[in-house]
């Protein structure tokens, strides 16, 4: 597999630009015998070998660099849809897997070199590590698993093999090493919210998470701990899990039946929206019936943006008609995993006063359009990638409160995906982590800090993120009335 570096050092490599100058002349030859062959003469076989000699120059010429071709095929590494795959479906010999992992590591050593060295991770001993231990490998579920160990050592959200794992529909929440069930929608099975997981296959809950944050891909260990937590019931071996749950005051276990993602909907029933509803989902419902029933709220805005995918802009900008009429804006950006990048530097624009830098791009404000009130921003330990990004950006904005968790320190490596010769696909981060508008926080490995830090909760719990918004919000306007009298 060809070392790939950077656009500009592939592009303009001396070999490279001989290469293309090569292309084009064998063309305007093959091009010029053609012409004289349609015009007749006396030396046609010396034409014929000419536009031979053309293209065997042109083929020679695109296999020799080749890496150049590879290195911008946009469609592989980012428009291709990519197939997941389960590990117990996986076929390759132990010499295939071999041969896969070293193609990539060499894929990995080409492209994550500046984000591992921003890390202190030495690439060169993790991959010579990692063969050692292939040389037990027996079979393609072992190198499965161990693909997941190898890529969550890479530390790093946006860089993860393409497997799937079997799940159960059912939604938990955490606090530190503990986890709660939030919602079951299997009613054969007995989980109800608040249920305390004690175990998972006999394994105590704190001792599990630890576990799983050895196969967990994530740019922060905080950020890591809290997915492990969050896919305690899921498996990317097992079809069913022994859950031990404490409820008031009884201890019992549960077996816990796992499915394909393809399969939970036929496996649980045709379920209404209300029992598909996830822990975010139940939170924000929540916060939605609280809001309504609140007095003297009609001054604040809400605007829940769930990621910016394609039409998030259409979305918010339909949002901001009303609610940036309000002097109050709450901004929930809680769990947004993020998208596009060209849709958070189209929405910036809206929500900051002042022109800010991130990275090598200059964000203007727009004065004429931009939100005038006091914009609260609600984030937590999932607000990642173009989210995290957003965050960054108006962290600082002197109308603007950052409120709930350190963020999960990733804001959009650039993941480009790849595919092994043998069928593995994975997405790799390829950008070199750059510092946040603050000066301090770099993009990779630190989260931005919140200006409120809120205290961790449970969807059932009172003191969330969005309540701390409200009593600042209702503190200032009493505030305001009382300078005003």
């Amino acid at each position: 597999m060809s070392k790939v570096t950077t656009p500009m050092n592939a592009f303009f490599n001396i070999g490279n630009i001989t290469n293309f100058i090569l292309i084009l002349l064998s063309v305007a030859a093959s091009g010029w015998c053609i012409f004289r062959l349609k015009k007749g003469g006396k030396r046609r076989k010396l034409y014929y070998a000419g536009i031979v000699l053309s293209l065997l120059m042109i083929v020679l010429c695109i296999r020799g660099s080749y890496h150049i071709f590879q290195y911008c095929d946009f469609y592989n590494k980012i428009l291709r849809p990519t197939s997941s795959f389960y590990l117990d479906e996986l076929s390759l010999s132990p010499e295939e897997c071999r041969e896969d992992f070293d193609e990539i590591t060499d894929i990995v050593q080409g492209n994550y070199a500046p984000i591992a060295r921003h890390k202190g991770i030495d690439l060169k001993e993790l991959n010579k590590k990692y063969k050692e231990e292939m040389k037990a490998v027996k079979n393609a579920e072992q190198y499965g698993l161990l693909l997941l160990r190898y890529f969550s050592d890479l530390q790093n959200m946006h860089t993860f093999i393409f497997a799937s794992e079997y799940k159960s529909g059912v939604s938990v929440g955490s606090r530190n090493d503990s986890v709660w069930i939030v919602h079951c929608p299997n009613k054969n099975i007995n989980l109800q919210q608040k249920d305390l997981i004690l175990a998972v296959n006999r394994i105590p809950t704190a001792e599990y998470i630890k576990r799983q944050m050895g196969i967990t891909p994530a740019s922060t260990d905080n950020a890591r701990r809290e997915t492990a937590a969050l896919n305690i019931l899921s498996s990317y071996t097992d079809s069913c899990k022994l859950v031990t749950v404490q409820r008031n005051d009884s201890v019992f276990s549960v077996s816990l039946p796992l499915y394909k993602q393809k399969e939970i909907a036929t496996r649980l029933g045709k379920v209404n929206h209300k029992d598909s509803l996830t822990a975010r989902d139940i939170s924000v419902q929540t916060v939605a019936t609280w809001v309504n029933m609140f007095k003297g709220l009609d001054d604040v805005g809400f605007i829940h943006i769930k990621n910016f995918k394609q039409g998030s802009v259409e979305t918010f900008c339909r949002h901001i008609k009303g609610e940036f009429k309000c002097p109050y804006l709450i901004l929930d950006l809680q769990s947004n995993p993020g998208g596009t990048k060209q849709n958070v530097i189209d929405i910036a624009p809206y929500l900051i006063s002042r022109t800010t830098t991130i990275g090598n791009l200059t964000i203007e404000s727009n004065s004429a359009k931009c939100y005038k009130g006091k914009l609260f921003v609600l984030i937590d330990n999932f607000t990642s990638s173009g989210a995290e990004t957003l965050a960054a950006i108006l962290k600082g904005q002197p109308n603007t409160l950052l409120i709930g968790h350190r963020t999960a320190g990733d804001c959009g490596s650039r993941g480009y995906n790849f595919k092994t010769s043998h069928g593995i696909e994975f997405k790799l981060a390829t950008q070199p982590p750059y510092l946040l508008p603050d000066g301090v926080t770099w993009s990779e490995g630190q989260g931005i800090a919140p200006d409120i830090e809120v205290k961790e909760s449970l969807p059932w719990e009172e003191e969330t993120v969005f309540n701390i918004a409200i009593n600042l919000i209702t503190k200032d306007k009493q505030k305001n009335a009382y300078e005003f009298k």
